[in-house]
Parts: C-alpha cells; structure tokens; sequence
C-alpha cells in the first residue's frame, strides 16, 4: 500500500519566490558577472518595505551566496589592529555610547569601562553579542 503525501498550499513556496527564481536563479555566485547580478537584485529587493515571505526568503537565500563569494574572493585582511581597537572604532563609527554599549552587553558599567580601558579581555559571550549587534563576524574581535 502507498502512501500519498498531500501539500498544502501554505507548504509551496509562495509565487513572488518562483518568480524571483525564474528571473534570476539561486546558484552559486563564481564570476564577477553572477556577483554583479546577484547585488542588483539585491539592491532592488532591499529597497522595498512591501516583501511578502516568498521575497524574504529568496533574499535571505541570495544574500548566503553573496556573503559566500565575497569570503572567497575578497577574504577580509588583518588590519593590524587589536580587538580593542576594532570595537574602539565601531563604537566611533556607529556613535554608540558607552552607556548604549552595556546595554547591548548586559554588562554593568564598571565592566564596560573595564573593557574599554584594555583591563579586561573581550569573552566569548561579549563577543558574540558585539557581533550579533554590530552585524559582523565574531572573528573580527579576535
């Protein structure tokens, strides 16, 4: 006896998906021309305040294969500086307060400050969590 697997509609991919699909298949990005096209579709599908599941996940999905390729091609050079001097500089850059900074840790003030003056290593669970905020690898603060 067989057993016949039925899908719902909720189950199937939503048209705005297979759509993208067709326009510009998901694979993997090899040349600068297949990067070219990915970040346009990228561009014209960030832009948008309208985008139904289908378009978040073809974008979630399109951004995987980008982040990939730049990792292969364009791997991030060490800059010379220490993790300190890395946090130092997205704190300068994103003007992110040292109160707004113990917040995304969870971290009391004398902790911070004790980070920020060199007196105390960046942990595992700090990093992660400056990594998760500012967006970046946790690598970055190693």
């Amino acid at each position: 006896m067989s057993t016949m697997i039925k899908i719902s509609r909720s189950a199937r991919p939503a048209d705005s998906y297979l759509t993208l699909i067709q326009e510009h298949p998901l694979r993997a990005i090899r040349t600068r021309k297949d990067y070219d096209a990915a970040s346009r579709m990228i561009d014209r599908l960030a832009v948008r305040d309208d985008l139904d599941y289908g378009d978040q996940q073809y974008l979630d999905a399109i951004e995987v294969l980008i982040e990939a390729y730049e990792n292969s091609v364009m791997p991030v050079k060490p800059d010379g500086r220490t993790p300190l001097e890395r946090l130092k500089a997205l704190l300068r850059t994103s003007q992110t307060t040292p109160v707004q900074l113990r917040s995304v840790l969870g971290a009391s003030q004398s902790m911070v400050s004790m980070i920020l003056s060199g007196q105390r290593a960046l942990s595992k669970k700090t990093i992660a969590r400056l990594a998760e905020h500012f967006r970046l690898e946790p690598g970055y603060f190693l």
